[in-house]
């Protein structure tokens, strides 16, 4: 998915010429952050554009920040000391408006959306088809849709502007209006977006997908299902966009776990979605910046004991986790996360002894958003709520068995293994329709599955399924003695949202 970045590097440093490119700052006199319709008069300045929106949304996406909403689950804690209270707010369940990394998330996410409705207003160039325009502007629905979608499971009622024209005495949406704004984005997404990727994953352009966008919406539909909406009836969506998807066969999961977390392998029949991250992305500048997981002093993030103790045997525990030998363990005295090292890289059991270099902050691994792999157990989830606990426990078994790997303990070994493995039968460790006899049974297994699946990933899914689900008082009554000491309860409702930033409610006390 890197090779959008050689395609147009000129292009779009001609756009920084013109005044586009940085978006650190909002001015609040401007027409969002992308250029005005004079500049729009081609197909080629159409998709200048688009490049520049993904630029924006990568920016808010290279590092840690959107975590501060997340370690309220029981996956990812942090320790005392030093910067960590930003992550040990959520923990702790006590949330503050002057939390840095939550204002910074908001903020990005903004700058973003603003570059979005700029787009859809301003880039309609005279003579250029209108399927070719609504294709471009595909991608900057999608993005917003996204984007709408994380601020309302972070925040909870936000401001939603769909206007290019910052109003800074908007007031806040309901959340339920702003998830609504989000499925209308990528309704249009899936209506228009053309991308090669559709029929071949293994195409590198960076750019949304009519499969991208229907495994979103299927997403927002199943957080629509649970807390604090329970609209049930939107399992019927969630299985059919879910179902779509798996009919197609174009995606499926990868026979090595590990591969969807390594450049170059992430170009792969899995990833269906992802922030593309860059080490050479001039001007773009999007290198992979998660050190909190691993760099020395800056390590942010840690898994928690209780569910580090309960992680599942097999190659995706051997790939994502280390305790005893590795230094940080044996200073900070959590469990380590090593997903997301490669290249950094964590010397784990999978990692090339030639690639294993202490230190190193900036990789260019993608930060995957979307994977088969949550299409497969999205719709498992919906078959288990609508009756169908055959389809469900195969779907399940199948990321089960390859998390296992047959026992495997390094990438080598995968390698070796039969090709598609996980789609065949595994006694030794699936699930039987008589042990998950029941809806509910099913689905507890499901959700157990995403837990260990997902760590860490960018959309905290663990967090949000919590959440949907009510679940965050019970996953935290066993929260080991360990840990950093609980402030707020987990069973209060209330501290389950970030508040908005104090840096926005002082500007605009229409947010409080």
């Amino acid at each position: 998915m890197k090779r959008i970045y050689n395609t147009y590097t000129v292009l779009f440093a001609f756009i920084i010429l013109l005044g586009f490119g940085s978006c650190e700052k909002l001015d609040e006199g401007s027409d969002g952050v992308v250029a005005s319709s004079t500049f729009y008069s081609d197909e080629n300045t159409l998709d200048a554009g688009i490049i520049g929106i993904y630029g924006t949304l990568r920016r808010n996406t290279w590092g840690l920040d959107n975590y501060a909403h997340f370690t309220g689950a029981d996956d990812l804690t942090s320790r005392l000391g030093s910067n960590k209270w930003l992550v040990l707010e959520s923990d702790q369940f006590a949330r503050t408006a002057g939390n840095s990394w939550a204002t910074n998330d908001y903020n990005g996410n903004y700058q973003t959306i603003l570059a979005c409705n700029s787009y859809i207003a301003d880039a309609h160039p005279e003579g250029v088809e209108e399927s070719v325009i609504n294709a471009a502007h595909a991608n900057a629905y999608f993005i917003r849709g996204l984007c709408y979608f994380r601020l309302a499971t972070s925040f909870g009622d936000v401001p939603m502007p769909l206007d290019p024209v910052p109003d800074l005495e908007i007031p806040l949406t309901p959340m339920r209006e702003v998830m609504a704004q989000a499925i209308k984005d990528f309704e249009f997404a899936i209506k228009w977006a053309v991308n090669e990727r559709d029929s071949n994953p293994t195409i590198s352009n960076g750019r949304v997908s009519k499969t991208a966008a229907k495994a979103f919406l299927a997403k927002t539909y199943m957080q629509l299902t649970g807390y604090p909406y329970n609209e049930a009836d939107k399992w019927e969506q969630v299985k059919q966009l879910t179902g779509e998807i798996i009919a197609d066969g174009v995606y499926s999961l990868t026979d090595d776990f590990a591969y969807n977390f390594q450049d170059p392998h992430q170009i792969n029949k899995e990833v269906i979605f992802a922030h593309i991250m860059s080490k050479e992305s001039w001007p773009i500048i999007t290198q992979n910046r998660v050190y909190g997981y691993r760099w020395a002093n800056w390590m942010d993030l840690y898994m928690e004991w209780t569910y580090f103790n309960n992680f599942p045997e097999g190659y995706r525990k051997e790939f994502c986790t280390a305790t005893e030998g590795n230094q940080f363990f044996e200073e900070f005295k959590n469990p380590i996360v090593t997903k997301y090292t490669w290249g950094t890289p964590a010397p784990n059991s999978t990692d090339p002894l030639d690639l294993v270099v202490e230190h190193t902050w900036e990789t260019s691994n993608d930060r995957i958003a979307m994977r088969y792999a949550e299409v497969l157990l999205m719709h498992a989830e919906a078959a288990a709520n609508t009756g169908d606990l055959a389809t469900a426990l195969e779907e399940l078994n199948r990321v089960k068995r390859r998390a296992y790997a047959k026992g495997a303990t390094k990438q080598a070994e995968v390698a070796a293994l039969e090709p598609g493995f996980w789609m065949t039968p595994d006694p030794a460790i699936d699930y039987t329709l008589a042990e998950l006899s029941t809806p509910q049974l099913m689905i507890d297994a499901i959700v157990n599955e995403r837990a260990y699946e997902f760590l860490g990933e960018i959309s905290g899914n663990r967090w949000l399924d919590l959440v949907r689900l009510e679940k965050v008082a019970e996953a935290n009554a066993t929260r080991d003695a360990r840990e950093v000491p609980l402030i707020g309860d987990p069973a209060d409702k209330n501290l389950w949202f970030t508040p908005i930033p104090a840096t926005e409610t002082t500007l605009n006390p229409n947010l409080n």
